[in-house]
């Protein structure tokens, strides 16, 4: 792990353990979102809007609060290049706010009722339709085993984990 690594993580690891703490969701598939969606925070996206985890604004009327980015997006497991409207947040927090959010939506149930197991999380999330890329849990899963990301998970998340992957 290279020093910028440790830093990112460093940073990450403690809000994301307080949404943990509040949403009863392990706190090592946002962190791999986190690293997967923003490139280890370097991606301008979450230096420039806070948003780390690829969330997409919704049409506001007069347009505000949106940064737009060329994405990559799958259809019938094939990638195309898009324009998206991304949300802007004034902190990580903020962002943290959104995501909690958005896996509280019904279309999320399925990946809540599996909380427990990081893996299984992951592969609900995408089952649901958190990403488009097919490959999706399988690269969060391989981050949260090659980072060791479950240390950061809640002891009674640890304690019930089962790599289903």
């Amino acid at each position: 792990m290279t020093e910028q690594q440790a830093n990112f993580l460093a940073e990450l690891a403690p809000a994301v353990q307080r949404f943990s703490s509040r949403t009863g969701l392990p706190a090592s598939v946002p962190l791999a979102q986190a690293i997967l969606e923003s490139d280890w925070g370097r991606s301008a996206l979450a230096r420039e809007h806070n948003n780390y985890f690829g969330i997409k604004a919704k049409p506001r009327p007069n347009g505000s609060d949106a940064a737009h980015y060329t994405t990559t997006e799958y259809a019938d497991g094939k990638p195309r290049r898009e324009k998206a409207r991304f949300a802007h947040f004034a902190s990580l927090e903020d962002c943290l706010a959104d995501y909690a959010r958005i896996l509280a939506l019904a279309r999320y149930a399925r990946a809540r009722a599996v909380a427990a197991n990081p893996f299984a999380f992951a592969v609900e999330l995408q089952r649901c339709g958190y990403a488009t890329d097919p490959r999706y849990a399988r690269k969060l899963a391989l981050l949260i085993r090659r980072y060791k990301l479950t240390r950061f998970d809640l002891p009674a998340e640890r304690s019930a984990q089962v790599d289903s992957t």
